[in-house]
């Protein structure tokens, strides 16, 4: 499944820090061709659950816990080095209907990522009758965060780094600039029908007015905190900060329940 995955002019989930750290590995990537194709990387992913799959099965046992690994940001398709939410979202449609499969931990290290296609997964994880849960010893903020909160259980260890994150923004960037370096004349010419084509850029770009922008955000938002007071329930403690997206250490997440436990990845899987 090929798509286009973006980080910048629509609405993301991400701790702004994490993004600053990825954008270097990707331009980085782009220069050197070192990229692998989408086919390599779900390849890649799909053989390693296979592989503890058969493991379990070669030792005789019937039932069994499947680890799924989110490391990285958090994108729609898989590409450049990421596996994507679409095609983790069909492994974990096929380990629902696997009777072999105990439970599915999702063992998540991110900073988040892009808004479109994370709800999906994160609604089919809430919903599964197979119990999951997500465990961390890195980074759980924004859309890993929706990912996280999804699961049945949460878990982390107490050496892991931040979680939280809650939150939706819009990188803005305009790259006229540089295509007129490059000697192209860009102009935008639209139908006379048209007046709200484009409008959050448009606005951005002549009127310097962030508003339509902000509406967007807004709107990603408003789902993504719904969501997470549904996952949470009355687990989750209203701090004044949770929703607005602030950052949390393991004992803090743990104290106003972003966190059910702390623990060793080993403990966690003993749960299934």
């Amino acid at each position: 499944m090929h798509g286009v995955n973006n980080f910048f002019n629509e609405p993301i989930m991400i701790d702004q820090a994490f993004l600053m750290s990825v954008l270097p590995q990707l331009v980085l990537g782009f220069k050197n061709q070192s990229f692998q194709t989408q086919e390599e990387i779900n390849a890649k992913y799909i053989s390693k659950v296979e592989h503890q799959m058969s493991t379990f099965s070669e030792k005789g046992l019937s039932k069994f816990p499947v680890v799924l690994n989110i490391i990285g940001p958090i994108i729609k398709y898989s590409d450049w080095y990421y596996t994507g939410t679409q095609t983790i979202l069909q492994i974990m449609k096929s380990l629902e209907t696997d009777e072999r499969v105990s439970g599915v931990l999702l063992n998540i290290d991110s900073g988040g990522g892009m808004g479109d296609g994370t709800r999906e997964l994160a609604d089919y994880i809430f919903n599964m009758e197979t119990p999951t849960i997500g465990y961390s010893n890195g980074l759980v903020c924004s859309a890993a965060q929706y990912l996280f909160g999804a699961c049945k259980f949460k878990a982390a260890s107490p050496h892991a780094s931040w979680f939280g994150s809650v939150g939706t923004y819009i990188p803005f960037a305009d790259y006229s600039k540089i295509f007129e370096k490059l000697g192209a004349l860009m102009k935008d010419i639209y139908a006379p029908d048209s007046s709200l084509k484009n409008f959050a850029w448009r606005e951005m770009v002549t009127n310097q007015n962030e508003q339509p922008f902000e509406a967007m955000a807004a709107s990603f938002n408003n789902q993504f905190l719904s969501d997470i007071k549904s996952f949470y329930g009355d687990t989750l403690k209203d701090d004044g900060k949770v929703f607005k997206g602030d950052l949390y250490r393991p004992n803090e997440a743990l104290e106003i329940g972003l966190v059910d436990e702390l623990c060793s990845i080993e403990e966690a899987l003993q749960k299934f």
